[in-house]
């Protein structure tokens, strides 16, 4: 019984690490040099589109995965 738990425990805790380290690397991550001037250059409407845009696309991204993730494992 215990190791069961210590298992749960531990599956969870890899998942908030990775759900954080995500969420890290989407908020913090560098664009390149093209990109970032071509922005610049947009309305301060179409920039925030694009901002949601990532946000959207990274969290369906990781959704799509969690899932895929906790559908294919296997029960031991």
């Amino acid at each position: 019984m215990k190791r069961h738990l210590k298992t749960s425990l531990l599956r969870w805790v890899w998942l908030v690490s990775l759900l954080l380290l995500g969420i890290a690397a989407q908020s913090f991550g560098q664009g390149c040099s093209q990109c970032l001037d071509n922005t610049r250059a947009t309305p301060p409407a179409v920039q925030a589109a694009y901002r949601k845009a990532i946000y959207l696309l990274g969290g369906t991204g990781a959704a799509l995965f969690i899932a895929g993730t906790l559908f294919i494992r296997r029960e031991r």
